[in-house]
């Protein structure tokens, strides 16, 4: 097998630019913050500001880790309801809140009480989450930033009828109180023009359950293909509510693949698409029931939400698994990569085309965003696939 992608390599200068002048700007705010609330001299206050201000990175991927584990919990969210939910979105303000109490204590603990340590960083955290805010308003992704990416994968003994099929890959649209309906009208504008064979969605079409799944699948329903739309689920599409994301994506015409198959039809030729349900924190994927009563040596294309399919022994039967989830990471530092990735593959997996025990992983960077719903590096993604079949003459 081969391929061919097109690629932007992210630039350099102007984030580490950036990075050091927010550095400085929130060592400028950290400074008098403490002298304020915890009596610090200047010079005290000044290697100390740099340190909460050095430690926060650190400190957030922590919490983010938290998170994941959390949200990992097979049938915890079933089980405590709204309440595991507002503790865990609570969480991600009060943890850092600790984190940098923690922090000013051992940096002071013979002169700093812990209620002291604790005004001090609500201080420090109020002033971040300000700061972040703006950051939102400076990073959030516009319509016009979505990139459309072109690739081609080369796939022995696929059935020559099969030879150009053009495949329009989208995921995670996460649509609701962050991207309404406008702005997601306005992510899916380009795939107009794109006239691909089939289109695939590889889940997550809401943020939550407040959202309005069923005017979202109208406007993914609304997409223009020869061969129609066909979906699997997402982790946020399980805890919306599974029949209701089904019923929303089946009257807008997409078919939805729930550990099961479709056969694909073309000039005498078949394709098939297995799709699994989540396989992330959901755990409700069976892929062995969405492979069974495939033929051997046909053909088999694989939709999965999360990459981690991979890891399971019989998604070698696919030649190309199409996957999301990981958007990316959405926020991609230069030299380093991604500083987290919401699945278990490897961080160098989180997005894009890759050649995996002899088949092909493609992870998409998706249309929407998760909080904080900022972008670094990593613009929201439609990717057109292109298939090649080494049985071609053309």
């Amino acid at each position: 097998m081969t391929a061919s992608s097109s690629a932007q390599p992210p630039g350099s200068g102007r984030q580490l630019a950036a990075f050091l002048l927010l550095f400085l700007w929130l060592e400028a705010g950290y400074v008098p913050l403490l002298r304020l609330t915890a009596q610090l001299s200047w010079p005290s206050a000044l290697w100390q500001a740099a340190v909460c201000v050095l430690a926060s990175p650190l400190l957030l991927l922590f919490v983010v880790n938290i998170l994941s584990w959390a949200k990992d919990i097979r049938g915890l969210p079933r089980l405590l309801g709204p309440v595991f939910w507002v503790l865990l979105d609570l969480s991600q303000f009060a943890l850092p809140w600790l984190g940098w109490s923690a922090l000013l204590v051992s940096m002071n603990f013979t002169r700093l009480s812990w209620p002291d340590a604790l005004g001090a960083a609500a201080a420090i955290a109020a002033f971040s989450y300000l700061n972040g805010l703006a950051i939102i308003l400076i990073f959030r992704p516009k319509a016009r930033d979505v990139q459309v990416t072109h690739h081609e994968v080369t796939v022995p003994n696929l059935p020559r009828p099969f030879h150009g099929y053009r495949i329009l890959h989208l995921s995670d649209i996460h649509g609701g109180g962050w991207l309404p309906p406008p702005a997601i009208r306005a992510r899916l504008r380009p795939a107009a023009s794109l006239a691909p064979d089939i289109i695939i969605f590889t889940g997550d079409l809401g943020a939550s359950a407040r959202g309005n799944v069923e005017s979202i699948a109208q406007l993914l329903g609304g997409l223009p293909s020869k061969q129609g739309i066909v979906g699997v689920l997402g982790n946020h599409d399980q805890w919306t509510g599974e029949e209701r994301v089904v019923n929303a994506l089946s009257a807008a015409g997409v078919r939805v693949l729930r550990n099961s198959h479709l056969a694909i039809a073309r000039d005498g030729a078949t394709l098939y698409l297995a799709g699994v349900k989540d396989a992330s924190y959901t755990g409700s994927d069976d892929l062995p029931a969405a492979l069974e009563g495939i033929p051997d040596d046909a053909p088999v294309l694989l939709l999965s939400h999360t990459p981690g399919i991979v890891d399971q022994p019989l998604s070698a039967r696919a030649f190309l698994v199409l996957s999301g989830h990981t958007h990316g990471g959405q926020v991609v530092l230069p030299h380093i990569g991604p500083i987290h990735v919401p699945s278990r593959v490897e961080r160098r997996l989180a997005s894009g085309l890759h050649q995996m025990d002899g088949r092909w992983l493609f992870v998409n960077r998706g249309l929407g965003e998760i909080f904080p719903p900022i972008r670094l590096n990593c613009p929201p993604e439609m990717a057109l696939l292109t298939l090649r079949s080494t049985l071609s003459s053309d």
